[in-house]
């Protein structure tokens, strides 16, 4: 795809591959009952292949109060990962490719962990076999795969462009 190497469209390579780390994200805060409210963010280019802009560092807060930070980079070359963490005042929750640990408080205050392992999977398959399904004879569409999702996923992150361009001004979110 040359918009991916050329974008004329803001965000480039961000945009395209950040969508999904962004879906993950507010899917994740959607579990708990929450979504990101507001943001401030910078940006930068640090490989001058991908312009025009390829890291994003954000601090959000959630419409429940909580406060997080967001970072995607496609730039640095040192570390490739995918990961989530949630830590709170009783315990966090990591989550990357491989397995989610879990450390929570337990009955004599001391720390309890666990883990789960899980293979990687992109989930691209998935994702087109659900689509499939959707215009297939049934056309049933997955929840998870409406305009109406999509949206909010791109609105986080014109939020996250938008402020970065700004150097770091405040968006709301509707």
């Amino acid at each position: 795809m040359t918009g991916r190497k050329v974008p004329e469209y803001q965000g480039g390579f961000l945009l395209d591959g950040g969508v999904h780390f962004i879906a993950g994200l507010r899917l994740l805060l959607q579990a708990a009952g929450d979504e990101v409210k507001q943001l401030a963010c910078f940006s930068t280019l640090l490989q001058e292949r991908l312009p025009p802009i390829d890291s994003v560092h954000s601090i959000a807060s959630t419409r429940g109060g909580v406060n997080g930070t967001i970072c995607l980079s496609f730039g640095t070359e040192f570390k490739s990962a995918l990961e989530m963490e949630v830590i709170t005042t009783e315990g966090s929750v990591d989550w990357d490719t491989k397995d989610v640990t879990v450390v929570r408080r337990g009955a004599s205050d001391e720390k309890v962990e666990s883990r789960k392992a899980f293979g990687f999977d992109s989930g691209v398959k998935l994702e087109v076999s659900s689509f499939a399904k959707s215009i297939g004879p049934d056309g049933v569409p997955d929840p998870l795969q409406t305009p109406e999702e999509a949206l909010k996923d791109l609105q986080i992150l014109q939020a996250l462009l938008e402020s970065g361009e700004a150097k770091g001004s405040l968006k709301t979110l509707e």
